[in-house]
């Protein structure tokens, strides 16, 4: 039997993370059944579940940013509002439809009940709030070698991230919001570009 390259393995694995990610906007967590998202990755049974041994195996990879999908990396040559803005694009139009705002706010509120998930919850929240400390602090010192982010730059960082996931669960729910003036409150207040 001819190997198949790890190239093949991870787009197969990005795959089955897309369907996941559409049938749990479209359902949620809790009611999205394994059989649903199988179907919607276009593969058999057996080899689903040898990407994905569990539906709590799936969240976590979409949670933890490994998947490679929007959200994944953090740029080291982005400024603060570069970040704000293109975290803020992931849940507004255009170019974006509410599915990842549903799942933003499904993976809070699943986490709230599930320490497995809270623990990669939080773990993602503080490597993106260390990231844009660490943004803040390279913006105020000038260079991003020396800057070491303070206490103050977390506290902005974690107030920002609070804003987005506030954003993002007004988004999901489309609620009936001017996003454009939001997104440059939420832009004015944590872009921390002097």
């Amino acid at each position: 039997m001819p190997r198949v390259s790890q190239e093949y393995l991870q787009a197969r694995r990005r795959g089955i993370v897309e369907a996941a990610r559409a049938v749990f906007a479209e359902k949620g967590f809790a009611a999205a059944p394994m059989a649903a998202i199988v179907k919607a990755s276009g593969l058999s049974t057996g080899t689903f579940y040898r990407y994905f041994p569990s539906k709590a195996a799936l969240v976590a990879e979409i949670v933890s940013g490994r998947d490679g999908t929007e959200g994944g990396g953090f740029p080291v040559d982005e400024t603060p509002g570069d970040l704000l803005r293109r975290l803020m694009s992931y849940v507004t139009p255009p170019g974006a439809s509410a599915d990842h705002a549903r799942l933003v706010v499904q993976i809070w509120a699943e986490a709230s009940t599930s320490e497995e998930l809270a623990a990669v919850a939080v773990s993602r929240h503080t490597a993106l709030r260390d990231h844009l400390a660490a943004l803040y602090a390279r913006n105020r010192e000038g260079d991003a070698e020396a800057a070491e982010p303070t206490a103050a730059d977390s506290t902005r960082a974690e107030a920002a991230l609070a804003a987005l996931i506030g954003y993002a669960t007004l988004a999901a729910v489309d609620a009936p919001a001017d996003f454009a003036a939001l997104g440059r409150q939420i832009e004015t207040a944590f872009a921390g570009e002097e």
